[in-house]
């Protein structure tokens, strides 16, 4: 018996041995497999991860292209300011708050909006700057207190910087931090969390040639995330710079006459020949520097809440009725159509009677009109009463129709983003079920009613018949190039419209033009030794007052510019309008301002 159990107990032991052994080697094997695993597999995942842990990647923001003027005056360019950055790595909830009291003060922001962007660096898992543009001092108090700013650098950047402040603002647009919904949209085509984006005009439009290629910087962090040592730098690669049609000194001048005026406008001026834009103002203007810093700084919320609206381009999205500048159109329909007899006279005796109820329609010059006229008197005294009658002639289907010729209900083509295309009245109305009365269309013949247009239509408008029908599409880019390389073409001449009507017909509206500025409503816009061709209008408005245009071109002899201006509220159009286009004219062609005061100012239509 006991060599029995002796026997047993010795097998029992033998079992648990082998047993303890399988499992042993069973273990190891799964040991080796899952480090084999995770060497030869997942290696480059975790060494990324480590590197993640000690590295922090700054991207460097490519500097955007200047914009220029044609003659190289800078518009738009970049300088060297402080940025705060944060970054979250290794950071507790603790260091979150101390780094808000600490820095807020420092920085004038308030806490929660501190805290909303330290929490966009913390979900897009990069350094980003949290505060721009600061001060010398402010910056030099992050440095004294940055043992108690965890996360928190500084760094300096290259921003976007407007020169001349308020000058070409509705042409330049501005800038601003990309919005998650943006990126959304852009990020496809590399753009990032943290990147400036153009928000309006050229800077919107073109951002693509100006934005540039980031660059950025590879950096060593400790566990605290504060910098230790730069690993590696990637340079950024500069935008491409911008060149436009504008001539700087025009462009200010336009905006300077549109301020003297006292009321809101904008003026557009034209090279007949090509479409170049010379100078396309709108007032009241704006900083654009001040939509830079992130924030809503208190300049900012100013001109957001300005009830004259500077952010509002008027020379492309204010829409307004023409008012006597459209019977230029008129004028082609009833000369096209032969239903104008030059030598024709008609009566006016201050207004007209129309239908059978005898409703009275009154013609601008009051009490007694201007007596009989023909078609020449009839234009350059903007006479009522004669395109009254002449409109009932043409018809408002016709009217609509030359309307649609000379490019009216539709925009230009201008590369800037916004633009709108007016209204042409007669067959919108039938849209909307409202019957088309006879008073409507003696309105159309002048220019009032619901017909509205665009300043840089009525633009169009008069360079085409400068050119005698040819139209070149208007724009303000030309030329685009990285500094120090050759420039490239960006836009060319393009003819987008001819309209084709007898010589008489171009050579009498001309005549009639001219006329108007020798010796009718636009005589404000004369000048010594050049000829000027032009129209004058008073459009019906608010009670505030009516809106004054003029249109002109210049020389009459061999068109070269041609010239809108719009004053809303200004009152007459010969009045206000005319001297600020006398004064522009003058400047795009050279004329010394001595004969270019702002005078013969008239009561007029």
């Amino acid at each position: 018996m006991p060599f029995i159990y002796g026997w047993a107990e010795k097998s029992a032991r033998g079992r648990r041995a082998k047993w303890l052994m399988i499992f042993s080697f069973s273990a190891l094997g799964i040991c080796i497999l899952r480090l084999a695993y995770l060497q030869l597999f997942r290696g480059r995942t975790f060494q990324q991860a480590s590197e993640n842990n000690h590295t922090q990647v700054l991207v460097e923001h490519a500097p955007r292209g200047r914009i220029l003027d044609r003659h190289g005056v800078v518009l738009a360019d970049d300088q060297p300011v402080f940025v705060a950055l944060f970054s979250a790595v290794g950071l507790k909830a603790s260091d979150f708050q101390r780094v808000v009291s600490y820095l807020s003060p420092i920085l004038s922001v308030s806490e929660p909006e501190l805290e909303q962007r330290l929490q966009i660096a913390v979900r897009a898992k990069s350094m980003l700057r949290i505060s721009d543009r600061l001060t010398r001092d402010k910056a030099f108090q992050i440095l004294q207190i940055r043992n108690y700013l965890p996360g928190v650098s500084l760094g300096i950047e290259e921003q976007r910087y407007y020169p001349n402040e308020k000058l070409a603002s509705h042409i330049l647009g501005y800038v601003g931090q990309i919005t998650e919904d943006e990126l959304d949209r852009f990020s496809s085509s590399g753009y990032k969390t943290g990147d400036w984006i153009g928000k309006s005009g050229l800077e919107r439009l073109y951002d693509p040639i100006l934005h540039g290629q980031d660059g950025g910087y590879l950096i060593e962090v400790d566990a605290r995330g504060r910098q230790i040592r730069l690993l590696r730098h990637v340079p950024p690669q500069a935008g491409r710079d911008l060149i436009l049609t504008v001539d700087a000194e025009l462009e200010g001048l336009a905006e300077s006459e549109l301020q003297k005026s006292k009321h809101p406008g904008a003026a557009v001026v034209l090279n007949v020949k090509t479409g170049e834009v010379l100078a396309l103002a709108s007032s009241p203007g704006y900083d654009p520097n001040q939509f830079l810093p992130l924030g809503d700084s208190q300049k900012r919320q100013q001109i957001l809440n300005d009830v004259n609206r500077p952010l509002y381009n008027r020379a492309i999205q204010g829409q307004y009725p023409p008012g006597s500048v459209f019977k230029i159109v008129t004028s082609i329909a009833g000369l096209d159509r032969n239903l104008v007899v030059l030598s024709e006279k008609v009566d006016c005796n201050g207004s007209y009677m129309l239908g059978r109820d005898r409703r009275l329609f009154k013609c601008w010059k009051q009490p007694h009109g201007h007596g009989w006229v023909d078609f020449m008197v009839a234009l350059s005294q903007s006479c009522d009463v004669y395109y009254y009658q002449l409109g009932l002639r043409i018809g408002p289907e016709s009217l609509e129709d030359y309307a649609k010729l000379v490019e009216l209900g539709k925009t230009s083509g201008l590369d800037l983003p916004s633009e709108k295309k007016g209204l042409l009245p007669y067959r919108w109305k039938k849209t909307i079920a409202q019957h088309w009365q006879g008073g409507d269309t003696l309105n159309y013949a002048i220019g009032q009613g619901a017909l509205q247009v665009t300043v840089i239509q009525m633009a169009n408008l008069i360079s085409l018949v400068a050119n005698r029908g040819f139209l070149w599409q208007p724009y303000l880019a030309a030329k685009s190039r990285w500094i120090g390389q050759p420039e490239q073409n960006l836009t060319d001449p393009k003819l987008t419209t001819h309209l084709q009507l007898h010589d008489e017909t171009w050579t009498a509206i001309q005549k009639g033009l001219a006329e108007v500025v020798h010796s009718g409503t636009g005589i404000a816009a004369q000048l010594p030794g050049i000829a000027v061709a032009g129209k004058t209008g008073t459009a019906q408005a608010t009670k505030t007052g009516d809106h004054a245009w003029f249109v002109a071109y210049a020389p009459v002899e061999d068109p070269r510019i041609a010239c809108a201006v719009l004053v809303e509220n200004g009152g007459h159009g010969g009045s206000i309008a005319a001297p600020i286009a006398r004064v522009l004219i003058a400047k795009a062609l050279g004329v010394t301002s001595q004969n270019a005061n702002r005078e013969n100012r008239v009561e007029s239509d």
